[in-house]
């Protein structure tokens, strides 16, 4: 942990304490998470370093003033991984959101948890596959700190596996303009009509 981010991140940590997070891969089973949890402090407080598909040094700061739909996976996963990228396309296309000007559209983001061999080339590699429109979405990664402060104030549990896979919780969430997480959807093939109706809540 570095010491510039310890601060925010108890302070972050103790207030989410009282968040659902999933326990396993078959986070489809897990409690829905409090409805307190729209009173939830800004991510953007934690100092952790991001570097996104095209190479581009990034902070969470630079998700303030948007409304963002964002999860936690790898590029190299081929299980729950894509099935929660295919989710938030779901999500994407019910928004409705097609210009990419426009100060109030919805955007996406996918924060690798493989600090050890992430790389922008394979986070632009997994987005073209998944045909991902780059002016909605942004893929980062992080270093090993930077993965553990994100996961903490997510809720995502993970675990790296002896095969070179790391097990993980499947879930999408909803941060406001302010970076707070104001909705979790836990689980995989979900039925999104609570967090569209948080994200049109965020955007008013």
């Amino acid at each position: 942990m570095r010491p510039a981010s310890r601060g925010p991140l108890v302070l972050l940590c103790a207030l989410l304490a009282c968040a659902s997070c999933a326990r396993t891969q078959e986070a489809a089973q897990e409690r829905a998470p409090a409805a307190s949890e729209a009173a939830a402090p800004s991510i953007t407080a934690l100092e952790v370093a991001l570097t996104d598909q095209d190479g581009q040094a990034a902070t969470l700061a630079d998700l303030r003033g948007r409304v963002w739909v964002v999860a936690m996976m790898y590029s190299a996963c081929e299980t729950v991984c894509p099935r929660v990228t295919e989710d938030m396309k779901a999500i994407e296309q019910q928004v409705g959101q097609v210009a990419s000007g426009d100060v109030d559209a919805v955007r996406f983001a996918l924060f690798s948890l493989d600090a050890a061999r992430e790389s922008p080339e394979a986070l632009r590699a997994y987005a073209r596959d998944h045909r991902l429109d780059t002016a909605r979405w942004r893929l980062f990664t992080t270093d090993e700190d930077g993965v553990r402060d994100l996961a903490a104030v997510f809720g995502v549990r993970y675990k790296p596996e002896d095969d070179g896979e790391i097990a993980h919780s499947a879930m999408i969430l909803v941060l406001d303009r302010s970076g707070a997480v104001v909705h979790r959807q836990v689980g995989v093939d979900q039925d999104a009509t609570a967090l569209l109706a948080a994200l049109a809540a965020a955007r008013r």
